[in-house]
């Protein structure tokens, strides 16, 4: 409570409080609070008292509001990055890589949902389950950065090939830096990881009907090192679509 009472107060404007209040059928008690909003327009030192109250409500009243909370975009993120060991524990943050946020690098809606998917299926039901989305959108991804740079693919090409190509001629994975030398060996790593994953998925995951699966710790760092590779590359070819 005292985790998200700091994190509404740090983040909610008046607009947000009342795009909440519509959004969770909650407007007329948030407007008709005596001094919330009022306290917040003017910066008074009672405006932490007045969200306390407010939590304290939809605690009693209504929890699924509190649950609004918590899936709420700023105060999820506030959360994380303050609280990470109290979302945890509410099984609403994995130790792992945060998933990359994606922006302008596929028309694909495949890649999207994917992702989304990933990260839903890792919170509720562990990381073995998110391998098979999070390969499939690793794969879409790659394939649309082939065909925003006009690099032909086969339509069957896999990950590794995919990514072996994006190496070779996407013009933003040619400047690696000072340290190229060990930054290709690092890249040469990753070639081998992506077909392993993509072994993974076929045989140690819920993506086909395997007896034996990843355990959870494994399964967590194929979700990790499959982020990481979302992440370095979208830094590299973000500006280029």
């Amino acid at each position: 409570m005292l985790a998200l009472q700091r994190a509404v107060s740090k983040q909610f404007t008046n607009t947000d409080w009342e795009e909440f209040g519509y959004e969770t059928g909650e407007y007329d008690y948030i407007r008709g609070h005596g001094r919330l909003l009022r306290s917040l327009y003017f910066g008074d030192e009672d405006y932490g008292s007045c969200v306390f109250q407010a939590l304290r409500y939809f605690t009693d009243n209504k929890p699924s509001v509190i649950e609004a909370f918590l899936n709420n975009k700023k105060i999820r993120v506030a959360l994380e990055n303050d609280a990470p060991e109290i979302m945890t524990d509410l099984g609403l943050l994995g130790s792992h890589v945060p998933a990359v946020v994606v922006r302008n690098i596929s028309s694909s809606q495949v890649v999207e949902r994917a992702l989304a998917d990933s990260e839903h299926l890792l919170v509720k039901n562990g990381p073995v389950s998110c391998i098979d989305r999070l390969h499939t959108a690793l794969h879409g991804y790659l394939k649309d950065l082939c065909s925003q740079c006009g690099l032909t693919i086969d339509a069957n090409a896999s990950i590794t090939k995919l990514f072996k190509l994006l190496r070779a001629d996407h013009p933003m994975l040619q400047h690696l830096g000072n340290q190229d030398k060990d930054i290709v060996r690092i890249l040469n790593s990753l070639s081998n990881v992506i077909d392993s994953v993509n072994t993974i998925r076929n045989h140690g995951s819920v993506a086909h009907p395997n007896e034996k699966l990843l355990g959870d710790a494994e399964a967590l760092l194929v979700v990790n090192v499959t982020h990481t590779l979302f992440h370095y590359i979208n830094s590299k070819v973000q500006h280029v679509a």
